[in-house]
């Protein structure tokens, strides 16, 4: 019985090893594409402000420049490529372009809504093989997902989705924002995605528009809720307290993945958005192999940051330099919510005993 264990462990190991250096040598492993900001919902707690599904802007990168980035990022000797909006399947030429990735060798992720997947559509999904599709659910009912997408009827058509997407293999996965609204929920949630078939994954991320518009944070928990989050989600046996390192890295920004917009801007991550060139005004290779940006950003160690590696809560924390850029005002600074956040998690692990 130890045997596959031990695979796993040597696989693991295999994968770490063969990430590190891939750090090292600021080798391009994922692509992160917004094909659109189109949206057939407009969910109340978007970073985005989405634009209507049938809008018409010509400022999207057309099918013709999306397969000669997908050329470039083969070039590169990228691996993945995960598809997002927006709603990404409101463009009329998604399947066009994923079905090219696919033919270039890329493994393909597709995060949607669900709302336009009807058979066929799926039919079409299963064929391209997806490593997974990612359904965003934002309750365990129809009255708490709809509030949040103000989209009547919306919750039925994701969940539809996602039992016609396993119907065919494709593997799904179920994934929340936490809010104040669905906190009480998470168990529900994740019996749903047990009962279809799908994974379950939640994220605590809420964060303000990138305009920097701040009304998606109402829907943020209060302390209370969150630290009983914590109390119930938290392994103490897995929570690694990371000794203090000069080099230890909250993410990887600036290594080995980077964000395309629909407009062919080049970001450093989703969360960051921080601009290394336009995919219209040069190659891709080159902005990948020549902006100083992922310099600059691979940079951000945690001796480089200077509150954070005098700060009490680091061992707790899970930053991310987006965050501090956008709510806070500066990248290198304190992230207010990381900060709370840390502070509650200290607080829920030591109730359980941890040191």
């Amino acid at each position: 019985m130890t045997e596959p264990c031990a695979v796993t462990n040597e696989s693991s190991d295999r994968y770490k090893a063969m990430l590190l250096r891939s750090q090292q040598q600021h080798r391009l492993i994922g692509v992160h594409w917004e094909l659109t900001y189109r949206c057939n919902e407009k969910c109340t707690h978007c970073y985005l402000d989405v634009l209507p599904p049938g809008a018409r802007l010509p400022g999207e990168l057309t099918t013709a420049e999306a397969k000669r980035v997908i050329d470039e990022l083969a070039e590169l000797g990228a691996l993945t490529i995960t598809f997002s909006g927006g709603e990404s399947l409101v463009r009329r030429d998604f399947f066009e372009i994923a079905a090219y990735a696919r033919k270039r060798g890329f493994a393909i992720r597709l995060y949607t809504n669900g709302i336009l997947i009807k058979p066929e559509v799926a039919d079409q999904i299963a064929a391209l093989h997806p490593v997974a599709v990612e359904l965003s659910i934002y309750g365990a009912d129809a009255a708490t997902h709809d509030d949040i997408t103000t989209l009547p009827g919306s919750f039925d058509l994701t969940i539809r989705a996602a039992r016609l997407l396993r119907q065919r293999g494709v593997k799904v996965i179920l994934k929340t924002p936490i809010t104040r609204e669905n906190w009480d929920q998470m168990e529900a949630m994740r019996a749903l995605a047990t009962e279809i078939g799908a994974g379950w994954q939640y994220d605590l991320t809420i964060v303000p528009k990138h305009t920097g518009d701040r009304s998606p944070l109402k829907h943020r928990m209060n302390d209370n809720q969150l630290l009983e989050v914590f109390r119930r989600e938290i392994d103490p046996g897995s929570w690694h307290l990371t000794p203090y390192r000069e080099d230890y890295r909250f993410c990887g920004i600036g290594l080995t993945s980077l964000t395309i917009g629909p407009y062919g801007e080049v970001f450093s991550c989703v969360g960051a958005r921080v601009s290394a060139g336009n995919v219209r005004e040069q190659p891709l290779v080159a902005i990948w192999r020549e902006s100083p940006v992922w310099q600059e950003l691979s940079g951000l160690t945690l001796g480089n940051l200077p509150v954070c590696s005098t700060c009490e809560l680091r061992q707790y924390c899970v930053r991310c330099h987006g965050n501090a850029a956008f709510e806070d005002g500066d990248m290198l600074g304190c992230s207010s919510v990381a900060y709370r956040e840390a502070r509650l998690r200290r607080q829920a692990l030591r109730g359980k005993g941890a040191k």
